[in-house]
């Protein structure tokens, strides 16, 4: 069996999200469509993570097996391209070892969230970054905030009552907002997220910041264990799933 990693951006606007789900369009149905109208065979897709309806990637990670490399690794994304709608494209594949596996071999996960800060909203962005009126964000009080995101906690309080995970401990390596002229990016890395918790942790800092919150107030919500305790939900349209780290590979 060969084991091909392809790394994947698509924009997420038309998507019912990540997963395949009945009679819905998703970006691992679509893939899943590509794979086997290339290998004539029926493939898993393993993808590194959920993303949903509405959010998009700039480096999204999955891996397939095919028993015959019917294309050469070096053409595998483009004759997957040509079987893919123009809002997904893989622009990279691999060959990698059997025992790889995106999810599994993932050892870290990174977000990264656009807000566009200006006295207008503009056409362009409405899809693709949360508009929030100039003068309003702090990244520098952000930046106070998040620190006390860092390192692992229990983050009930920053996901949504619908997630399933039996464990809601996670380790956040780093989370910090920078301004480039009229946008904020807050980037976010963790071993694994919770369902909806990226845009719950955005949608409370900047709520935060607005309310001049004290500076541990992150603290306090996290030690609450309660969705009640946090602020609103960002809207998902400004979500990218970043890029996805592997031990002994990147």
């Amino acid at each position: 069996m060969f084991n091909i990693k392809i790394t994947i951006q698509y924009d997420g606007t038309n998507f019912y999200g990540w997963q395949i789900q009945p009679n819905l369009r998703t970006i691992q149905g679509e893939i899943y469509k590509a794979v086997e109208k290339v290998y004539y065979k029926k493939s898993t897709i393993y993808g590194c993570g959920r993303t949903d309806a509405g959010v998009h990637a700039l480096g999204q990670v999955a891996n397939f097996k095919v028993e015959k490399m019917l294309v050469p690794i070096e053409r595998v994304h483009i004759a997957l391209n040509s079987c893919l709608p123009k809002d997904i494209r893989i622009i990279k594949a691999e060959l990698m070892p059997d025992d790889f596996n995106s999810r599994a071999s993932a050892t870290f996960r990174e977000y990264i969230y656009a807000i566009y800060n200006a006295d207008i909203s503009s056409p362009f962005y409405e899809k693709y970054a949360w508009f929030y009126r100039k003068n309003i964000i702090n990244e520098e009080l952000i930046n106070k905030y998040s620190e006390y995101l860092l390192g692992e906690h229990n983050f009930t309080s920053f996901c949504s009552t619908e997630d399933e995970n039996d464990s809601k401990y996670r380790y956040i390596k780093r989370a910090y907002a920078i301004r480039k002229k009229d946008f904020v990016y807050f980037i976010i890395r963790g071993n694994a997220f919770l369902h909806n918790m990226v845009r719950i942790i955005v949608g409370t800092l900047i709520e935060g910041q607005r309310k001049k919150e004290p500076l541990d107030f992150i603290k306090e919500i996290i030690k609450k264990e309660n969705r009640a305790e946090a602020f609103i939900t960002a809207p998902p349209y400004g979500l990218y799933f970043r890029k996805a780290l592997f031990s002994n590979i990147n």
